[in-house]
């Protein structure tokens, strides 16, 4: 991630909505006002849901596979970035220390991403420029 600024964020809310659209996620910084949100599918939110409250599942879902794999191979999942908006699509990546210490940046869709961080509480970062670009202050209610 070179000479990208980042941004620590959380989870702030999930707004559940009505039918099989898009759920959202509310993302906000850690140590400031903006948040933006990132719109999931319902298999996703419903993955999110097991994550944030430590449900489980007799067999392994997609999630817990990569899970599986990465710690399989030794490596840890450390970190998950949101790097880029591109036509109203965000770009992830997980941040993975390899064995010998080394990070491997893997290319991940945000929502997937996200579920993996709660499962490993992992932290999750979001280039400021996205912030810049789309963050929003809770206090005027709207994004840009």
């Amino acid at each position: 991630m070179e000479n990208i600024e980042l941004v620590e964020v959380g989870l702030r809310e999930i707004q559940l909505t009505e039918g099989p659209g898009a759920q959202i996620m509310i993302l906000s910084e850690v140590d400031g006002e903006r948040q933006f949100p990132i719109f999931i599918g319902f298999s996703e939110m419903d993955a999110l849901d097991r994550a944030i409250h430590g449900k489980s599942v007799p067999r392994p879902m997609t999630h817990d596979l990569i899970i599986n794999v990465i710690e399989a191979t030794g490596a840890e999942l450390r970190r998950v970035i949101v790097d880029d908006l591109r036509e109203d699509t965000f770009f992830a990546k997980l941040g993975l220390t390899l064995t010998d210490g080394t990070e491997a940046l893997v290319d991940a869709r945000p929502s997937d991403a996200l579920v993996l961080a709660a499962r490993k509480s992992v932290p999750i970062f979001v280039a400021s420029h996205i912030l810049d670009g789309i963050g929003h202050d809770p206090e005027n209610n709207e994004f840009e």
